[in-house]
């Protein structure tokens, strides 16, 4: 298992569209965290808990570009024929999805470190310029972004997942873009107390984005693991189907 590791971290660092989509996330992150603190009214108190995590939970807001990394190490093997080696070399296909999904867990913790470094240096910097001191040892502010961190890295293994279902890079892509983009939060907006179960928006609860009609960042961990975990048994399914010699 460990040579199989050595070969999925080097495929992946290997391609251009991870290592690009590094500085990207870091920089979403950055957007996300300063947005709401400009545009906060004069009347927010900025050193309230909901003010600390309205701001520090843009450190994941980059997070989906984790899933489209994940999605390129797996599907994109498919779209350059790489799958057809990939299982001669191991034939267990169960052994290379693991594989792949401990990688990409690592990646995108990676991610979420460098996106949670950055995001904190920008709201650093907007405290202090606004006379201000950003209280890091206050719960509000880490436990925030330890759940922007943990999401940066269960969006990885989603990432893989949704790349072995669809093995089309393309179409997964633009499917997790429309999904978590346009139709996800309409069908929330609908319907909070039914669609904050949906991952999502139980992604938002994990990283306290502050709301009243999300879940406790338990039981959104909980659902975002559960729903990660049925997708990766469906990914797995459609892996072992697979013709990889078409």
């Amino acid at each position: 298992m460990s040579a199989l590791l050595r070969s999925e971290a080097r495929k992946a660092l290997a391609t251009s569209t991870v290592s690009w989509l590094l500085p990207l996330t870091a920089v979403v992150g950055v957007v996300g965290t300063l947005a709401p603190l400009v545009a906060s009214s004069p009347g927010t108190d900025p050193l309230s808990d909901d003010g600390l995590q309205q701001a520090m939970h843009g450190a994941a807001a980059g997070a989906t570009l984790v899933i489209v990394a994940g999605i390129v190490g797996t599907a994109g093997e498919w779209r350059f024929g790489q799958s057809t080696q990939t299982f001669l070399t191991t034939p267990r296909r169960s052994h290379v999805l693991l594989a792949k999904g401990l990688v990409h867990l690592a990646i995108g913790s990676i991610y979420g470190i460098a996106a949670g470094v950055a995001a904190t240096a920008a709201a650093w910097g907007w405290y202090r310029s606004n006379g201000h001191t950003l209280p890091l040892e206050r719960s509000a502010v880490w436990l925030t972004l330890l759940g922007c961190l943990a999401v940066s890295a269960l969006f990885g293994v989603l990432g893989v997942a949704i790349g072995a279902i669809a093995r089309s890079q393309t179409t997964a892509i633009v499917g997790v873009l429309g999904w978590h983009v346009l139709i996800e939060p309409t069908l929330f907006t609908a319907s909070p107390t039914v669609f904050r179960w949906s991952p999502g928006m139980a992604s938002f609860a994990l990283r306290r984005q502050p709301s009243d009609d999300f879940l406790t960042a338990g039981p959104a961990a909980l659902v975002l693991v559960a729903f990660i975990a049925a997708l990766c048994a469906a990914g797995l399914r459609s892996v072992e189907r697979a013709d990889v010699t078409a």
